[in-house]
């Protein structure tokens, strides 16, 4: 059995409904703040912005990716989201059921992921395929329903330099 296994990808192997947990875990979670986050991020938009779906359609060769395209933008969100270290990050999703609902995996309690090295290797394939405007358009696009005053503009006096003469 391998270390992550993505939501989409598993099934109950219990016919009876009333034992499959995860159920609860999702309905818990698409009230949790990450989950009104995560339904309010185009994430499969973004994804392909980083260019990271086109690969997803041919066939690979070696190991299966823990994280899908998705993911990996999600779990920079998450990053951010939380302000943890990648390390600290790695202890967290590990054992956080929402974490691992945010990013699409789920993570054998058995098995927990002990390498933080693969959030750096993320994060480092996503700073070198990111196109700052255009996610920027993307979550704008998304998000205009939801803003006011689209024709204003703050500023705050803590962006201005201010010298002594």
């Amino acid at each position: 059995m391998s270390k992550i296994q993505n939501f989409a990808e598993i099934t109950p192997n219990i016919p009876f409904t009333e034992f499959n947990f995860y159920d609860l875990y999702r309905s818990t979670f698409e009230k949790s703040e990450l989950g009104r986050i995560k339904k309010l991020l185009p994430l499969r938009e973004m994804a392909e912005n980083f260019g990271l779906t086109s690969r997803s359609l041919r066939p690979r060769r070696g190991r299966k990716p823990y994280f899908t395209p998705e993911g990996k933008v999600a779990l920079m969100f998450l990053k951010m989201y939380t302000g943890l270290s990648c390390p600290k990050l790695m202890e967290q999703l590990n054992g956080n059921i929402h974490y691992q609902m945010f990013c699409d995996v789920i993570i054998a309690p058995t098995r927990p992921l002990t390498n933080y090295k693969l959030l750096d290797d993320i994060i480092l394939e996503l700073s070198g395929k990111l196109k700052i405007q255009q996610q920027q358009d993307i979550l704008a696009e998304m998000w205009k329903p939801y803003m006011e005053n689209l024709d204003t503009m703050y500023t705050d006096a803590t962006c201005y330099e201010y010298t002594l003469d």
